[in-house]
């Protein structure tokens, strides 16, 4: 369980944490209801100590080379030490012991990372069924020494802590397996080195795009963006120097898009922004930000004449891959016109005689 650092390893180490310091304060307060019904002494006395015993593990769980140690000295305490001597020297199946069997069953289960793990829920559910019959075998053990109000409130009390416990165990747990959803789900559509959505998301939206704009006659518009001689960056700098640009520009995307567009990596050097509610000329103010943002990386590879061709599609109630195809082809046309800018600036500083 705890040699291997997974997501469900951990959170069960933070639950078990959590069920040391529960059950140091369940077994004092467990003391305190016994003594409240005037119970033998035993029945307040072993709880209390139990209560020191879960306090000194708690300290020792600290340290991380007794992590194991600790746990499987906590299941085997409660499974063969405190589910017998407690069903022994209590009323049984009269009083809260079901319960508490039931809890620490749930919480074995919780707990459990390797199969042999699950020994001790399986024990817990085994003694209680013993102590079952065995109470009908021995029935003068077993008797109510309490008045039936005390009895009450005694079961009360009892179900309510172990009611709470299973809340607190079963939030816990929700709540990991909310974070584990997004934090995969957020991965699932994310570019990994750039940070913005990745082409997967971007079919997705554009498909609700496409449906939006069938019901409401809203039109979208497709910028599409390419790092030109991108390459000469890799090849040069290194691939390092490559990445860096890529996280660059794709925050410039971030920064230069308002909060309806949704910027992507659509794959390789190439970008993408879809603007809702957008019309082709509206688009010109968002690649002027987008020019001003990056000119520094611009300038700085310069030499290289690494710079940003875009290619723009008003969606005007085609289907996606026309869409697509328009703004590839404008985006081919400005990276041709790109590459001669670069050429004819490259001959006037160095023209050939």
């Amino acid at each position: 369980m705890f040699s291997r650092k997974t997501h469900m390893v951990e959170v069960k180490n933070r639950i078990f944490k959590m069920m040391l310091v529960i059950s140091m304060i369940a077994f004092w307060g467990i003391s305190v209801i016994n003594l409240m019904n005037r119970r033998p002494m035993v029945n307040f006395d072993y709880p209390f100590v139990a209560g020191f015993i879960m306090f000194a593990m708690y300290r020792l769980y600290r340290k991380e080379r007794w992590a194991l140690p600790i746990k499987y000295t906590y299941l085997v305490f409660l499974c063969f030490i405190y589910i017998p001597l407690s069903w022994l020297t209590s009323p049984g199946s009269y009083s809260a012991m079901p319960y508490y069997a039931i809890l620490i069953f749930f919480v074995g289960v919780i707990l459990a990372q390797d199969w042999w793990d699950y020994v001790f829920p399986f024990v817990s559910i085994v003694e209680t069924i013993f102590f079952f019959y065995y109470e009908v075998n021995k029935p003068l053990q077993y008797y109510v020494y309490s008045e039936p109000m005390a009895r009450a409130v005694d079961l009360t009390i009892n179900l309510s802590v172990v009611a709470l416990i299973i809340f607190a165990l079963l939030m816990v747990l929700n709540s990991y397996f909310d974070y584990e959803h997004k934090r995969i789900y957020k991965l699932s559509i994310t570019d990994q080195l750039t940070g913005i959505y990745n082409r997967r998301y971007v079919y997705h939206e554009l498909e609700h795009y496409e449906r939006t704009e069938e019901q409401t006659k809203r039109p979208f518009t497709i910028l599409m963006m390419d790092l030109n001689n991108f390459k000469k960056v890799n090849d040069t700098y290194g691939h390092a120097a490559g990445d860096e640009v890529l996280k660059i520009f794709g925050k410039v995307l971030n920064q230069a898009s308002r909060k309806k567009d949704l910027p992507a990596r659509y794959g390789g050097d190439e970008f993408m922004l879809i603007l809702p509610d957008t019309s082709e000329n509206e688009v010109a103010g968002i690649i002027k930000r987008i020019i001003d943002l990056f000119s520094p990386v611009l300038e700085q590879y310069r030499d290289i004449g690494l710079s940003v061709g875009f290619g723009v599609a008003e969606s005007g109630g085609r289907d996606i891959e026309s869409i697509l195809q328009q703004a590839d082809d404008h985006l081919y046309s400005d990276k041709a016109l790109s590459k001669q800018r670069v050429f004819e600036d490259s001959f006037l500083k160095d023209p050939i005689l």
